[in-house]
């Protein structure tokens, strides 16, 4: 599997069946939609319109793993599990590792015939929820590496007619403009102490320390960026807060789930707007709850 951009091949590029992509060696799998390895990750994905709980906004892709599909229908009869290209796709995630995206003629947004090439996209996250139909799916976040604008001035003239292009919300519809000051503001508040464990890391060119977001910026959680939406973590905390490994009870600020700090408060020196923590509890438990079937 080659992962990344591949030099011969651009954005709008059209191959007419899933066969021309496989001998190209683009996506070998005739059928299934990810091409990924549960030990090295997912390399591409196929939108061919196979799962009801897709969802796509050209920049963003709400995409169902693999597994548990009527085959004569979109409809789910069955759970997914995090297995084979599912686990490859979380793996992705995982590691930030690019993923190809085609889109087949079955979906709104695609060609008229064929499928088409529309870039690189990274997996921001993934869980494994009910879907409309009642029963598991896992289901992956992903976002182009480009903005909305630059994807449709490559492939707008390749869109079908009457498809259209999604509706736009302006707060939503580009990049998120990051204020790039706030996470030195952060550090410097807590002298690049971890809120969490207190322990300043250190090393040759400075302190080692995250301005970490409580609600995610972008989506799926749209969070702001802002102070009051922000904390000071060290690495192995801000990777185990973003994974919801963890949460903040907003009651009483006290740390929950965490092996040898449960219970114990966070050190503020800033103001911090308790909804966002109450949002990232909500989503820790849904997530913890949805593991445990």
């Amino acid at each position: 599997m080659e992962f990344g951009n591949i030099e011969r091949l651009q954005v709008g590029t059209i191959l007419q069946s899933r066969r021309e992509m496989k001998t190209l060696g683009y996506h070998t799998p005739i059928q299934a939609g990810i091409w990924g390895a549960s030990k090295t990750g997912a390399c591409s994905i196929v939108l061919s319109e196979g799962y009801e709980d897709d969802i796509d906004e050209i920049d963003y892709i709400k995409y169902t793993g693999h597994g548990g599909r009527d085959p004569r229908s979109p409809k789910q009869i069955a759970d997914q599990e995090f297995t084979v290209g599912n686990k490859g796709l979380q793996i992705s995630c995982d590691y930030n590792l690019p993923v190809r995206v085609w889109r087949g003629f079955q979906t709104k947004y695609g060609p008229e015939k064929g499928y088409r090439y529309d870039g690189i996209y990274y997996v921001k996250e993934y869980e494994r929820v009910i879907g409309v139909s009642g029963f598991y799916i896992c289901r992956f976040h992903l976002v182009s590496e480009d903005s909305y604008e630059k994807i449709i001035d490559k492939i707008d003239s390749t869109i079908k007619d009457d498809a259209g292009t999604p509706e736009r919300v302006p707060t939503k519809g580009s990049r998120i403009k990051r204020d790039y000051s706030l996470p030195d503001i952060i550090k410097r508040k807590y002298s690049s102490k971890c809120q969490v464990c207190g322990v300043q890391l250190k090393s040759p060119s400075g302190d080692i320390a995250i301005g970490a977001h409580i609600k995610g910026l972008g989506k799926p959680h749209e969070g702001p960026d802002k102070l009051s939406n922000m904390l000071c973590l060290c690495p192995n905390h801000h990777a185990q807060f973003d994974a919801f490994s963890f949460y903040i009870e907003p009651k009483n600020l006290e740390i929950k789930n965490l092996e040898g700090f449960e219970g114990k408060k966070i050190k503020i020196k800033h103001k911090i707007d308790m909804k966002y923590f109450a949002y990232h509890k909500e989503i820790f438990n849904e997530k913890n709850s949805n593991t445990q079937n």
